[in-house]
């Protein structure tokens, strides 16, 4: 049923301040002021004054950030997430 209105993975910052993930990812690291996860074939670090986690499920996050000061991200093909998107 999931799959029936959201095919694509999706990234989505919504005024430097929120950042949502719907599909399959990996989470990697979360403290006070960071946050880095793998999704599709790149890897994403997120820095802020502080950043929290609303919601953590398997095919989504949700983070909130305070004062944006880094949002990374890199290509990587050999993280594995890629290999389990339909």
């Amino acid at each position: 049923m999931k799959k029936l209105f959201q095919l694509t993975p999706l990234l989505e910052l919504s005024q430097f301040e929120t950042l949502k993930i719907i599909g399959p990812y990996r989470f990697l690291h979360a403290d006070a002021t960071s946050c880095s996860f793998v999704y599709a074939d790149y890897h994403i670090t997120v820095r802020g004054k502080s950043v929290d986690i609303n919601a953590i499920k398997e095919e989504m996050l949700h983070l909130s950030i305070d004062d944006l000061q880094e949002l990374h991200v890199k290509m990587t093909k050999d993280m594995g997430v890629s290999n389990n998107v339909e």
